[in-house]
């Protein structure tokens, strides 16, 4: 017997995760539009030409659709609902950016451990790790500076 996949829970890494109901209800349509599209692609392997052009109306319809879905969660949030298995997630990543001069300034006993042209952040946060630096302190000192970058799942 095969075991059912687990759907995947981003409540952890979601941004804004409240469900609005104007995102569910976009998901509901892209999802039947989907299911609609998924049809006329079998139909079209046994019947004529016609059909070519109300797929590509239905993929224009999903693509529109998943950019108002985007635009949506921009405006109220992002939306999962892990039984139904509908996801529409703005998902945030943090980038790091090293200060060279302001590590130098603040932890001088560690330039020759950390920097060489640029700083190593593996060992840096080897430091961290290991309790000789807090990453507080390299973000107090702006050694470390993050920004966000995003990405959607909308399934």
């Amino acid at each position: 017997m095969a075991e059912d996949k687990k759907a995947p829970d981003y409540s952890n890494v979601a941004e804004n995760l409240c469900n609005p109901p104007e995102v569910f209800e976009l998901l509901k349509k892209l999802h039947e539009e989907q299911g609609h599209l998924e049809g006329q692609r079998e139909l079209l392997r046994s019947q004529n030409e016609t059909l070519c052009k109300q797929i590509e109306t239905t993929e224009e319809i999903i693509a529109k659709l998943q950019e108002e879905i985007r635009a949506a969660v921009g405006i109220y949030g992002s939306f999962q609902d892990i039984g139904l298995g509908l996801y529409a997630v703005k998902f945030r990543r943090m980038h790091k950016e090293y200060n060279i001069p302001s590590f130098k300034e603040h932890f001088p006993e560690y330039i020759k451990a950390v920097i060489e042209e640029s700083l190593n952040a593996k060992k840096l946060d080897g430091l961290v790790k290991g309790g000789l630096i807090k990453e507080e302190d390299l973000k107090r000192f702006r050694v470390v500076t993050e920004k966000p970058s995003y990405t959607f799942y909308v399934r």
